[in-house]
């Protein structure tokens, strides 16, 4: 696949050259369906929203393995309606889930600002007991496991069509998973060791936003060099934070990328948390080829990276070209 050299425009470039390819692509629009309705809860919040309000949103997000409908939104806990149970009609002593004086719809009225918070030390830790935590490490393992599974099949089955191979899910199963679930526990292990920082010192979250979007730009190519370069998980975190301070092509692919999710955004959850059933739908269609499109193009970005100078990313290599 040596094309030819990257231009000012990698992103539309790739963009196109997948929208020509869609057809081989389609039976991947499973994929980020598959993951949209995975999220029981959140398809739950979005199908019973209408009539509540709606919400507006901007969403930040580099090239990622799995782009699904909640990327682009999360619909907020609907807000109990006047006189329902748990509600008082007003005035002091808010119940759980309720939202905080000032924050929820007037009656009758269309914005909705906030997700209702819970309130704080309603549930005592120490009455959860091991057996809760286990339970929930163990949803997270499960979690964990079955998206590397599917980003392993997808990743690896796109990069295949498109360089006119068999999509071989076995294969790619058994070439990509472990290293997924290893990239999910790097991500995991970050945010874990984030939080007693962020609770011993709040104002350090005033500085997690920039730190996040840095590091979500310097490492985004590394799922997808999983793939386009067979790399290590070591090897791929290295040449894609080498590329990242390189920018070029890699920074111009992922800011356009940016700017997209950062449109489409607003329109979907708009769409999404003011239409109900049928705003979820309407977002669905909308987003899951969206969805493929992109990750397709950004594998296809690699893929032309990775031929274009195959010794900058074998293992070991020093320098990584962008």
């Amino acid at each position: 696949m040596n094309g030819p050299p990257a231009d000012r425009n990698p992103f539309f470039r790739h963009v196109s050259r997948v929208v020509d390819r869609f057809g081989d692509l389609l039976p991947f629009l499973v994929v980020p369906l598959f993951t949209t309705l995975l999220e029981f809860d959140a398809v739950r919040r979005a199908v019973t929203g209408a009539g509540r309000g709606f919400s507006i949103e901007f969403n930040f997000q580099f090239p990622s393995p799995l782009l699904d409908l909640w990327t682009f939104t999360d619909p907020p806990e609907p807000a109990p309606e006047l006189g329902s149970p748990g509600t008082d009609g007003g005035g002091f002593g808010d119940s759980l889930g309720s939202p905080p004086a000032g924050s929820g719809p007037e009656p009758g009225g269309d914005i909705v600002t906030v997700d209702p918070p819970h309130q704080a030390g309603s549930v005592p830790l120490e009455s959860l007991g091991l057996e809760f935590f286990g339970l929930m490490l163990a949803i997270l393992v499960g979690h964990a496991l079955v998206y590397s599974v599917v980003s392993a099949i997808y990743l690896g089955g796109i990069d295949r069509r498109l360089r006119n191979e068999p999509v071989a899910v076995v294969d790619c199963v058994r070439s990509y998973a472990g290293r997924f679930l290893a990239y999910f526990a790097v991500i995991f292990g970050a945010f874990l060791l984030a939080i007693p920082i962020l609770l011993v010192q709040p104002l350090f979250a005033l500085l997690a936003i920039p730190a996040v979007l840095v590091a979500m730009y310097l490492f985004y190519g590394v799922p997808f060099l999983f793939v386009a370069a067979d790399a290590s998980v070591l090897e791929a975190f290295r040449n894609s934070y080498r590329l990242g301070l390189a920018g070029g092509s890699y920074l111009r692919f992922g800011l356009w990328h940016f700017a997209v999710v950062l449109v489409v955004s607003p329109v979907v959850s708009f769409a999404v948390t003011s239409g109900g059933a049928v705003g979820f739908l309407f977002g669905s269609v909308v987003v899951v080829p969206l969805s493929l499109l992109l990750a397709a193009a950004t594998v296809s970005f690699f893929d032309e990276l990775v031929d274009r100078d195959p010794n900058a990313f074998d293992e070991g290599a020093g320098t990584a070209h962008p």
